[in-house]
């Protein structure tokens, strides 16, 4: 499990101070991609289409992107609503 806080401390701030100020921070788990993306409901996107392809080298490296062979556009994210052309892939 992961967890990130951000803290604000001076340059010049001693051991005691920083201390202080990760026992005040906020912490936040962190999810992981792989985890956010399998519980994203994807009924009536595009993403559950079964002429939507994900990019593996993805937009930005997200592999959230894809290409519709059925329109043939550059990248669509997976969770855009679904297009008139949509049809559910059997295996989800």
């Amino acid at each position: 499990m992961k967890y990130r806080a951000e803290i604000e401390v001076p340059d010049n701030a001693d051991w005691q101070t920083l201390e202080g100020a990760k026992l005040k921070a906020e912490w936040h788990k962190v999810i992981s991609l792989h985890d956010r993306m399998s519980r994203t409901d994807l009924t009536d996107k595009c993403g559950s289409c079964k002429h939507f392809v994900i990019c593996e080298k993805g937009y930005a490296g997200s592999k959230c992107a894809g290409i519709c062979m059925a329109r043939r556009t550059n990248y669509k994210y997976r969770t855009t609503p679904k297009c008139k052309k949509y049809e559910r892939r059997e295996d989800i």
